[in-house]
């Protein structure tokens, strides 16, 4: 018993050290670099959605011209719960199918918060300054944890993974994401807000709770539940390139070209 109060009263004391030194993040010193450290989870490996999952390996998407059966893979497919005048006005044939999935290889940039959920492995670095999640195909997202902020209003803009910043409680990192540019899947406005609460379940999958909160079109905050399972026959990340020749789309679906 004594070893574990004195494991988590380390946690704390590591978690506290990061909130007082978090404004003088440039003059940590390598100790105090490494106590910080210690206190942080490892998230290291591959890791893949449900979608990816699914697929076999990248040999074709049997439901991307199923957008109702999406949603057992993908929760953000499912109905956000926009503002009935507002859905009235503006949508007349619900959801569409997320840009992308209509056909197998996914050749563009994937914006947030779709990006969760569609077929791209990704890896995690964890480090006291920020949490970066590396796509294979050379997005990523940076989360600042050393105490910065959201820039002014005046140097914010959209872009297609928004401005995220963090915290750590516990082992659980919380990120808030702000100036996402709307890419009409969801439907969202460009004042939406979102919330992230990502955990290790196990040694083998990694949960994102989400919350959305879009005053201008939603009625009431959006949970969804994503989890990432880890990739267990692969020991790297491939080189990504969609214009080659190796994953050719036959058929609507992805196939593996034989060796020449």
């Amino acid at each position: 018993m004594s070893g574990r109060v004195s494991v988590v009263a380390g946690l704390a004391a590591g978690l506290a050290l990061l909130c007082a030194t978090a404004s003088a993040q440039d003059h940590w010193s390598s100790a105090e670099r490494n106590q910080i450290f210690a206190t942080l989870p490892n998230w290291s490996g591959l890791w893949e959605s449900k979608l990816s999952a699914a697929s076999d390996n990248l040999t074709g998407y049997p439901y991307a011209k199923h957008s109702e059966s999406l949603t057992q893979y993908i929760p953000l497919a499912g109905k956000p719960p926009y503002k009935p005048g507002w859905e009235r006005e503006h949508r007349t044939q619900g959801n569409a199918t997320p840009p992308g999935l209509a056909v197998a290889k996914l050749c563009r940039d994937v914006p947030f918060p779709i990006l969760l959920e569609l077929p791209f492995m990704f890896q995690v670095s964890v480090t006291p300054e920020e949490t970066l999640f590396l796509y294979e195909d050379g997005d990523v997202r940076h989360v600042y944890t050393d105490g910065r902020k959201h820039p002014s209003e005046e140097d914010l803009w959209p872009t297609s993974t928004g401005n995220s910043i963090g915290h750590w409680e516990g082992a659980t990192l919380v990120i808030d994401t702000i100036e996402v540019k709307p890419a009409g899947f969801p439907d969202l406005s460009e004042q939406a807000h979102f919330t992230e609460r990502v955990r290790l379940v196990d040694r083998n999958t990694l949960e994102d709770d989400l919350t959305i909160d879009d005053r201008e079109r939603l009625a009431h905050p959006w949970h969804v539940s994503t989890r990432w399972s880890r990739v267990l026959d692969q020991d790297r990340m491939l080189p990504f390139d969609c214009t080659n020749d190796r994953n050719p789309v036959v058929n609507d679906k992805i196939t593996i070209a034989a060796p020449r």
